[in-house]
């Protein structure tokens, strides 16, 4: 229809040849298209976890037979703690946030190690998967279930099939554990071993960007996909032009590193400001410490007051503050909030010895 009301054929042959450049199934297949494997891929980088606390399942949700999952990331200091745990999605909504959040803040991990010194391992991104799949109990909760299930899960598939980008997305949330009643259902309908991983490309191809920055985050990682970074950050970056804070402050952080092509300072800080904006925690705490080493205490203090809202005893924004007051000559004040920010902490189990460096020089 279009070839017979445009007039002039080679202007529309030059536009369907600039379009192919943008958009061909080539340049996506380059760009974007992950190459996934049922084998989940190890980077060596990755930190390895030393002490896990499982999380308690909650007892309602428990007795109803009730199962869900929680998207978190959190960063791991130096000395192999968690610290700064944020929840990205969960299903269904608050069930079990809390629970998988006092178990992950206590969960320890070997320090990130580069070149002989330990690091902070920042965006550890995980899904933890609540499920009632244990002996008897599973038994009962199936078979109250299966018919409910089936029914709604048939109605899911449709709707995945269709290309709703949100449905796909749950659905391959569920189906990279093996144990929920769920997954055994939804397994008999998309049995290959990568079904999960392929309803996620389709939803993130369709737009949600819940699923770009988790394909984003598995392809820098190397899970469930070989590790490609030029795809990771390309899906990243889709997602946070789409507005998901989480993959603006990654895309940030990643534009930092000074060990790849892509370090941008300038595109960074902007895409960090953005998060912090919108309410990101890790932005605002990045902003305010980035703010004191540029010596632009007037930003460091507008988001040093955005962070301690969100909280107040956060050993990172206490220690900043120590820094402004002594920058303003105020010593005392200085001494005060370092100390605070020491005992903080210790009393979460975090990394202590930069904070008590930074006593020592204020004696």
């Amino acid at each position: 229809m279009i070839e017979i009301e445009v007039n002039d054929q080679e202007a529309l042959d030059r536009d369907y040849k600039l379009l192919n450049q943008k958009f061909s199934y080539a340049i996506f297949s380059s760009d974007l298209q992950p190459v996934f494997s049922p084998i989940q891929y190890n980077d060596d980088k990755q930190p390895k976890r030393t002490y896990t606390l499982d999380a308690k399942y909650p007892q309602e949700a428990y007795e109803k037979g009730q199962e869900g999952w929680v998207w978190l990331d959190f960063d791991i200091d130096q000395s192999g703690a968690v610290k700064d745990v944020e929840i990205l999605d969960s299903f269904p909504d608050n069930t079990f946030n809390r629970a998988i959040y006092n178990a992950v803040r206590r969960w320890r991990y070997e320090p990130y190690m580069v070149n002989g010194k330990a690091q902070v391992y920042r965006n550890r991104s995980l899904i933890y998967h609540f499920t009632t799949f244990k002996g008897k109990r599973y038994q009962e909760s199936f078979a109250s279930q299966k018919r409910e299930y089936q029914k709604r899960i048939n109605q899911l598939i449709d709707s995945a099939e269709q290309g709703n980008a949100i449905v796909q997305y749950y659905i391959a949330n569920w189906m990279i554990a093996d144990e929920h009643n769920a997954t055994r259902l939804l397994k008999f309908h998309w049995s290959d071993d990568n079904a999960g991983s392929q309803l996620l490309l389709s939803s993130a191809s369709n737009g949600y960007s819940n699923s770009q920055y988790r394909l984003g985050s598995s392809l820098l990682r190397g899970e469930y996909t070989q590790a490609n970074r030029e795809k990771g950050l390309n899906w990243i970056l889709l997602a946070a032009q789409g507005g998901f804070i989480h993959a603006q402050y990654r895309l940030a952080r990643e534009l930092l590193d000074r060990q790849h092509v892509e370090f941008d300072l300038e595109k960074s800080q902007r895409w960090m400001k953005t998060a912090a904006d919108n309410g990101h925690f890790r932005a605002i705490r990045d902003m305010v410490n980035q703010g004191i080493d540029a010596k632009n205490f007037t930003s460091s203090l507008h988001y040093l007051k955005l962070g301690l809202k969100q909280d107040e005893s956060h050993p990172d924004l206490l220690l900043a503050q120590a820094k402004i007051f002594k920058h303003q000559g105020q010593q005392a004040l200085a001494v005060k909030n370092a100390q605070q920010a020491l005992r903080e902490a210790k009393d979460r189990g975090w990394y202590t010895q930069g904070i008590s460096q930074y006593l020592k020089s204020l004696n």
